[in-house]
């Protein structure tokens, strides 16, 4: 018994060039030219940009890039993200809630699922299928929040967007918040960095964030351009930073806003 088709599109996968074939996606599968990929196998899913094109990249034994037609990308998109292979969680999530430490007026609580894979978390509604990487996240608490008039026990994830710490918020029944949070807490734990941090270091990494050149961090901390440098290095090398310009002038990766973040909390 053949599965039943839900889509039959031409598409255009990328491999170094584009290549024309046909995606059919059935009740339980994607069949892209003559490779069929369970749904259930699928281990992320992303939007992705390649040479200007909008595409969607799939994780599975490797990476596939799909152009679908601009009408039904988002269809698609929203249909992969539904049923790939996940742990999924029914919850109500408002996301952002803050950007940057302010309120976000315009977000309202959404119906849906939050929904884990091995290389990041999502919020998914009819409206929404917003991916956080794993390396964006920052860290998860439990805090008492005014939902619609009452006190209600929520989830506090923090996580890293263009640069800027957001917050958001998961409501579920208690049980389920316990063990999403344990789930959470034990994935933060796998994937934070390792690097102790000195007193200078955090100094360093907080005056990059504010947006600071080599120069000035130079003076305001009093060292001299070997010491800057060799503290740069070692920011680079845990992954807390990355090169942006020939002289080291460096901007800081998710892992180094989300320790920022930390460091101002105390």
């Amino acid at each position: 018994m053949t599965d039943k088709v839900h889509l039959r599109t031409p598409v255009k996968v990328y491999n170094g060039g584009w290549v024309d074939t046909e995606l059919v996606i059935t009740e339980d599968s994607l069949i892209i030219g003559k490779q069929k990929v369970p749904l259930k196998e699928i281990e992320d899913l992303e939007d992705v940009d390649v040479k200007g094109v909008s595409c969607i990249q799939i994780k599975r034994n490797g990476k596939t890039t799909i152009k679908l037609p601009s009408n039904i990308h988002q269809q698609v998109f929203r249909y992969i993200a539904f049923n790939l292979k996940a742990d999924k969680f029914a919850v109500y999530f408002l996301s952002p809630a803050t950007v940057g430490g302010v309120v976000s007026s315009a977000a309202q609580w959404e119906k849906g699922y939050f929904s884990v894979t091995d290389e990041g978390f999502w919020f998914l509604s009819t409206k929404k299928q917003k991916r956080i990487p794993i390396e964006n996240f920052g860290s998860v608490k439990k805090d008492i929040r005014n939902v619609g008039g009452k006190q209600r026990m929520v989830l506090v994830l923090s996580h890293v967007e263009k640069s800027d710490v957001v917050t958001s918020l998961v409501l579920c029944p208690e049980s389920t918040l316990e063990m999403l949070d344990n789930y959470l807490q034990r994935l933060f734990e796998k994937h934070k960095p390792t690097i102790e941090l000195s007193e200078e270091e955090m100094q360093i990494l907080t005056l990059v964030y504010s947006g600071l050149d080599f120069v000035s961090i130079e003076n305001i901390i009093g060292i001299s351009t070997d010491e800057l440098n060799s503290y740069y290095d070692r920011l680079i090398d845990s992954g807390l930073a990355k090169v942006v310009k020939i002289r080291k002038e460096i901007e800081l990766t998710p892992s180094g806003v989300s320790m920022v973040d930390k460091i101002s909390k105390g």
